[in-house]
């Protein structure tokens, strides 16, 4: 089991980052597309390769948090075709195991007081446009040992569950497991990535509190214990998906402890 950083907002490049990773003896640096300074037109990936072998620690990416590459509008859906496309050639370039996606939930209408979603109305297209994703994807990690990775978010809606589903019929698609996510969505996930136990890849591990997530572990009110052995068992990467330094050297001792 690996154990790597998040994106963090003190920083503000890639090498502080890996700095801090080595100082405290992480594996990997979770590089979030989502934040201003690793954006493509900002990123080196000569230096990113240079930096890895410097300080001695790897990469996996996030893609940018509001990236949809389903969105009905062609012209959006191809932006985020292109990112994903941009996104799987940084990977292969830095070797970055781990690539993570958060499925969005689209637009909806609120009829009398439910709320309707367009995918679930119209789900074959929706899925139509999952299954071009997909086949664009295993083209370029077919025979790698690169996983693309299906985070849980606020709760898979059905339509998420149709979508993963047909995601994970293709080899190269697996599951990144957040578990403070799944506490603030009620623990509505965790039945259904755990009957995909075999396809989970990769970990966020964090605390949460009634008013905050993401905070440092043994601090919220999550069987980190449990959630830590199930990492050890799968034996994949886990990002300790803490916002920040200190919490994350507090959350570092907690790990010592349970030794």
């Amino acid at each position: 089991m690996l154990l790597g950083i998040p994106s963090l907002i003190e920083f503000r490049t890639v090498r502080e980052h890996l700095a801090f990773a080595r100082e405290n003896g992480f594996s990997f640096f979770e590089m979030n597309l989502s934040f201003p300074w690793f954006q493509s037109d900002k990123l080196d990936i000569d230096e990113l390769i240079r930096f890895s072998k410097e300080y001695g620690v790897g990469y996996t990416i996030h893609l940018h948090d509001q990236l949809n590459p389903f969105d009905f509008s062609p012209e959006i859906r191809e932006g985020g075709i292109k990112s994903i496309e941009y996104a799987l050639h940084l990977a292969q370039m830095i070797d970055a195991k781990r690539l993570t996606l958060h499925l969005q939930n689209g637009m909806y209408s609120s009829v009398n007081g439910t709320k309707i979603y367009a995918y679930e109305v119209a789900i074959d297209e929706y899925l139509s446009y999952v299954d071009e994703m997909a086949r664009l994807v295993e083209n370029r990690l077919n025979g790698t040992d690169c996983f693309f990775c299906i985070e849980n978010t606020k709760g898979f809606l059905p339509y998420h569950r149709k979508a993963i589903e047909l995601l994970l019929s293709y080899p190269c698609f697996a599951l990144t497991f957040d578990v403070g996510h799944n506490a603030k969505a009620s623990e509505d996930d965790e039945s259904f990535i755990l009957s995909h136990k075999d396809r989970i890849r990769h970990f966020h591990i964090h605390d949460v509190t009634k008013k905050a997530n993401h905070v440092a572990l043994g601090t919220g009110y999550l069987d980190i214990p449990r959630y830590m052995q199930l990492a050890k068992e799968v034996d994949e990467s886990v990002v300790l998906e803490i916002k920040e330094t200190q919490a994350i050297t507090k959350s570092l001792k907690y790990l010592e402890n349970l030794r």
